[in-house]
């Protein structure tokens, strides 16, 4: 294969990402202020995020009491920081930060 034939994968692939990403704005545009879609609008960050946290409590490998412990106070710290300022990335950095800093640095 030589870089002409490679560049031109890459061209297709570029279009066909971006048809595919712009559609359903354009579809769509006729229906922006739809009560459904203002609906789904609402509702689904805070589904995401539920699912989110659900599959990394899954995910968890918990072999001592004190990596349980971890991990309860890292959830803690997501609640009570979603709770107080209502920032998904803030919640999800400070909860990851304080459970990465008790295994990096506290060695649990």
């Amino acid at each position: 294969m030589d870089n002409v034939q490679l560049f031109g994968f890459f061209v297709v692939m570029s279009i066909a990402t971006f048809i595919t990403r712009a559609l359903p704005f354009v579809a769509l545009a006729q229906v922006r202020s739809h009560s459904i879609l203002d609906r789904f609008g609402k509702s689904l960050p805070p589904m995401i995020m539920v699912v989110l946290v659900c599959f990394g409590l899954m995910s968890l490998e918990i072999d001592s009491v004190d990596r349980g412990g971890l991990s309860a106070l890292a959830l803690f710290i997501v609640i009570t920081l979603h709770a107080f300022f209502r920032h998904p990335l803030l919640s999800i950095l400070g909860g990851t930060g304080v459970y990465v800093a008790g295994i990096q640095g506290f060695g649990l």
